[in-house]
């Protein structure tokens, strides 16, 4: 029995309970932390969300001592992994079943092209091994025990119902990570870890998966409206209604039977994918959509007495401000219950995160000069207007007050910063 420690940065997201549960199930004594302080075990698995961590936790990971694996979607490009970080393995994609041959591997007992789908290097430069999609039977997630505590975007834990996602969306990296063929999980198997997961605090609910509207299906456009909506009827039957979200739904995956289902057995809000009000950029983001199915669906959304919020990205490269105009009139148009706005943020492995990294800093959107003095690229600009509309667009107006005004400018310069950082990452500038 090994010493085991499971680690992610900031939030305890699935991906790390489910892996510290395999190990847990394999005999080992582990322990799941949020945050580096303290982390001193012979054998550390890091699950890193977010390209920057490899940089903004890069000197605390090569300073850690002991046998040291990353995974997490940063494991989709293993070169930038190892160009930032001196671990010894990264394991690519899904994780769970292949723990048992990581610990071996760190126990001596084998090689670390025997470890499946994990990337090593070498002398001869940086090797990957075979691997293939893990089996939906999964172990109960190892729950930590303050995740009453945690907040994702209003819930304390998403849960994942399904893996893997047909569409082809430029900037999205669950086709990538999980494969283009959707996979369910068992019913049952997801109402044990609910209830595991209740047991141990957790109070509200996230259904995850990239589109969630897709549990049970087959085929993309093949809705499976009974297995959707016996699995919100069993969980909301755990967690109560109030404590059931269904977020990241496409506008063209929903029907009456769907959004009645929702408004039956969750909170009542449900979150589109809209992304911009622009066809000319729909279709460069291959999104699939078009805004007047977007219109369609927040009507029918409200038809049953839904609350509706919609994700906006702006500054993808190749938006013109005639994109831009489109985006804002439809934006005011549909007058959503809550709007999320985000700069295209290029990640590794998808179209996008390709594009930009060979992009010239003239052409793109985060580097270009905007012609207003308080920020520092037409991205920036774009992303401030279109959140400081929002707040006039939305079903009920909220009051400009200086605090929100304060509010906003830094959310959109952190995004900036942000996204600024990955793309030299990305270009292997820093």
């Amino acid at each position: 029995m090994s010493c085991v420690t499971v680690v992610t940065p900031e939030h305890y997201n699935y991906g790390s309970m489910l892996i510290a549960g395999a190990l847990r199930d394999l005999g080992h004594r582990v322990e799941i932390r949020k945050g580096f302080d303290g982390v001193n075990s012979e054998i550390v698995f890091i699950s890193l969300q977010s390209t920057i961590h490899l940089l903004r936790y890069r000197d605390i990971i090569n300073n850690m001592g002991g046998f040291r694996v990353v995974g997490g979607p940063v494991s989709i490009d293993p070169e930038m992994v190892f160009r930032y970080l001196d671990v010894d393995l990264v394991v690519m994609g899904e994780g769970e079943d292949k723990v048992g041959a990581v610990m071996e591997l760190a126990a001596g007992n084998c090689k670390p092209e025997d470890v499946p789908g994990a990337a090593f290097r070498s002398p001869e430069g940086i090797v990957v091994s075979e691997s293939s999609p893990c089996p939906m039977e999964r172990p109960l997630p190892l729950v930590p025990g303050d995740i009453s505590r945690e907040d994702i975007r209003g819930a304390s834990v998403y849960i994942e119902t399904h893996r893997g996602c047909p569409g082809n969306c430029t900037f999205c990296q669950v086709p990538e990570f999980f494969g283009r063929k959707v996979r369910s999980r068992p019913l049952e198997d997801i109402i044990s870890e609910v209830r595991e997961l209740k047991a141990s605090g957790a109070r509200r609910f996230a259904i995850s998966g990239g589109t969630g509207t897709l549990y049970g299906s087959s085929k993309f456009r093949g809705i499976d409206e009974e297995a959707f909506r016996d699995l919100l009827r069993r969980i909301s039957e755990v967690t109560g209604r109030r404590n059931l979200t269904v977020p990241d739904i496409r506008v063209d995956m929903v029907n009456p039977e769907i959004l009645e289902a929702i408004s039956e057995y969750t909170n009542g809000w449900v979150f589109y994918g809209i992304e911009s009000g622009s066809r000319r950029m729909l279709r460069k983001m291959k999104k699939g959509i078009t805004p007047d199915q977007v219109v369609e669906a927040v009507e029918l959304a409200r038809e049953y007495n839904l609350r509706v919020a919609g994700s906006f990205i702006v500054g993808y490269p190749g938006e013109d401000e005639e994109d831009y105009r489109k985006t804002i009139e439809l934006a005011d148009e549909l007058m959503l219950d809550d709007y999320f706005v985000s700069i295209a943020e290029p990640l590794p492995g998808t179209e996008l995160g390709e594009e930009v990294r060979k992009l010239p800093e003239d052409e793109n959107p985060v580097f270009m000069r905007s012609d207003e003095r308080r920020f520092d690229s037409v991205a920036e600009e774009r992303a401030f207007n279109l959140l400081l509309e929002s707040y006039v667009f939305r079903s009920v107006p909220v009051p400009m007050t200086s605090r929100l005004l304060k509010s906003i400018t830094e959310e959109v310069r952190q995004q900036q910063e942000h996204i600024r950082t990955v793309t030299w990452m990305l270009q292997g500038k820093l």
